[in-house]
């Protein structure tokens, strides 16, 4: 019974050894009721038909993968860091800014920050070189490149985790807020002032905990402080002036937020935003329609289960009652 048993299988059904067979040219070892130790001598003695074919249907397999899914696989684009990348901008005239903790990139040294070629090769005539890690590259408008991280100099100068540099790479000597711990986000409002989350408690001159707005001179702007109680470590600005901050905070504003709030242009906090991640926030986009990703370490997010990436609805404002209709006393006969 047991050796009918085992001849039964490692019987191959006619109709797929008849499939090898048409698509290959090949017949299957196994086609046939024998013991496993037969069959493997034959497997053996026949050059292993079964493996081979089936090996060379792999092969196809993967040669017949649409071009474009292939094609996003090779690239020559290849810089070449030897440690993380942590930011990314592009310039007007498609250069790439890059930040993080690398200390060579493009086969050069590069230390933290660099401005690369659209193909990839390194600008050799940009180089900041900043002592600490590089966290964000926002640039504005002018050109001018906002630099936001761990380091203490940039650009031959002391700078306490935030810089300005001119388009050259050289360092922008009238802008030093000086922030007395990491920065870690940096957002560009339509006015020119300038968002800046971190870990800092110090910035300006003056008291702000995990964020601040800066004039675009860099000097603080002494109305905003929406006092976080924890790191901030993403900031975006909606369509309609609003900011999205997120981060490790459970209070912002004067009230409980977990880890992602919504605050009014003025800096304090919008009451109707409330998705209450369970974990910290690392990520945050505005898509063209007004929704908001949002991206980070969290499980649970607007009130589901969301494994550390979400999409958030636009929030829609109530409408406001229709009022009734005033009535117009009827004229006295």
């Amino acid at each position: 019974m047991k050796k009918k048993a085992a001849a039964q299988f490692v019987r191959l059904p006619a109709r797929e050894d008849s499939l090898l067979a048409k698509t290959f040219g090949v017949r299957s070892s196994f086609s046939t009721r024998r013991s496993p130790a037969s069959a493997g001598r034959r497997l053996v003695g026949e050059g292993g038909s079964l493996i081979t074919a089936l090996y060379a249907l792999l092969v196809a397999l993967l040669v017949c993968l649409p071009s474009t899914s292939r094609a996003q696989l090779v690239d020559s684009f290849d810089p070449n860091a030897n440690n993380d990348v942590r930011a990314l901008a592009l310039q007007a005239d498609g250069k790439i800014l890059v930040g993080g903790f690398f200390t060579s990139i493009g086969g050069q040294t590069r230390n933290r920050i660099a401005l690369l070629n659209p193909d990839g090769s390194l600008d050799a005539s940009f180089d900041s070189n900043a002592n600490g890690a590089v966290f964000a590259v926002p640039v504005q408008a002018d050109g001018k490149i906002l630099v936001g991280g761990d380091f203490t100099s940039i650009g031959g100068q002391t700078r306490n985790h935030i810089a300005r540099l001119n388009p050259d790479g050289s360092l922008d000597t009238s802008f030093d807020p000086n922030a007395n711990n990491d920065v870690r986000a940096l957002a560009l409002q339509a006015d020119g002032k300038i968002l800046v989350g971190g870990a800092f408690s110090s910035i300006g001159g003056q008291t702000r905990n995990g964020i601040a707005r800066l004039n675009p001179d860099g000097s603080l702007d002494a109305s905003f402080d929406p006092n976080a109680n924890g790191a901030v470590f993403a900031v975006a600005v909606q369509a309609d002036g609003k900011i999205l901050v997120g981060g490790d905070f459970t209070s912002i504003g004067g009230q409980t937020r977990n880890r992602i709030a919504r605050l009014n242009p003025d800096g304090s906090l919008d009451a109707s935003f409330d998705p209450n991640a369970n974990f910290f926030v690392e990520a945050l986009a505005v898509q063209a329609d007004g929704k908001i990703l949002v991206g980070g370490a969290f499980q649970f997010i607007g009130g589901q289960t969301r494994n550390r990436i979400a999409r958030l609805k636009r929030a829609t404002p109530r409408p406001r009652p229709t009022p009734y209709p005033r009535l117009t006393p009827l004229p006295r006969p």
